[in-house]
């Protein structure tokens, strides 16, 4: 069987169980570490016993639902690779743009904290960005964590990880920071009734989900913040694409004389909040 027969047949299997044909080229190509170019002069060559095995085994359980980020072991982010597994959400590419926004607004040697960091991808990419920064990231959860840290080691960068729910492992250790970037869960529960399977029966829930129809960890983030900002610190959060104007309005109900900004992404969907500290 050739590599391009593989492709076909996996393919076949994938939208009879209600998938995308294109699952099967994405998980060959990721799983062998291929860019399109190498599957394009190689799809006709005969197949590797090695590689036909693994990518059986793979295509079953693509066949199940299961991320095909899951099943290689990574997802990439602003053109690095990434360790993701079953503890930690899959990067979306729309965090690419809340990163980039907030990484414009610093300055070099800055201290800045990712809060509810997951895999670690925001952290890891500001410590490459920028290389003078001071770098927290936190979690709750240590799954997470041991994923983000993995990362981190894998990038070489220096990162502080601390765990603990919103800020309460920076108040703990009295520190203060010129830059503030989250991205929490921030679905709603009833919300996943409209969500693909394939998101709701393999990603974390608790990173996927919060009560106050998705508000309460923003919420605990932002009574929290004149206890661990520095004046004039920069403040951004990703936003779920109907929360924009309730959050602007939550933070300006507690600190009337913030400006608070809503922004979109490129596909126009309200994505960012984005506010500069002021006491």
């Amino acid at each position: 069987m050739s590599y391009k027969e593989a492709v076909q047949s996996a393919a076949k299997q994938a939208v009879a169980r209600g998938f995308e044909s294109k699952r099967a080229e994405w998980l060959l190509l990721d799983l062998l570490d291929w860019s399109l170019a190498d599957y394009v002069l190689k799809m006709n060559d005969t197949m590797t016993e090695t590689h036909r095995s693994a990518y059986q085994a793979a295509t079953e359980r693509m066949l199940t639902g299961e991320p095909i980020q899951y099943i290689t072991g990574f997802q990439s982010f602003y053109g690095e690779r990434f360790k993701v597994d079953a503890r930690c959400l899959i990067p979306r590419p729309e965090t690419e743009e809340v990163l980039l926004h907030f990484m414009n607004q610093l300055s070099n040697g800055d201290c800045v904290a990712d809060i509810g960091t997951g895999s670690g991808i925001i952290a890891v990419m500001l410590k490459l960005l920028k290389p003078d920064l001071t770098v927290y990231a936190t979690d709750l959860f240590e799954g997470p964590l041991e994923v983000a840290r993995a990362n981190a080691a894998m990038h070489q960068t220096d990162i502080t990880f601390l765990q603990g729910s919103d800020l309460s492992p920076l108040i703990e250790q009295n520190i203060r920071l010129d830059g503030l970037i989250s991205n929490p869960p921030y679905i709603d529960q009833a919300e996943s009734i409209d969500m693909a399977e394939t998101v709701v029966d393999y990603e974390p829930h608790q990173a996927l989900f919060a009560k106050e129809h998705g508000l309460a960890i923003y919420r605990a983030i932002i009574e929290k913040l004149p206890l661990v900002l520095n004046d004039n610190a920069v403040v951004v959060f990703e936003i779920g694409y109907n929360q924009g104007e309730v959050l602007k309005a939550l933070i300006q109900s507690i600190y009337p004389s913030i400006e608070v900004d809503v922004i979109q992404d490129i596909n126009q969907n309200d994505r960012i909040i984005s506010f500069i500290w002021k006491r």
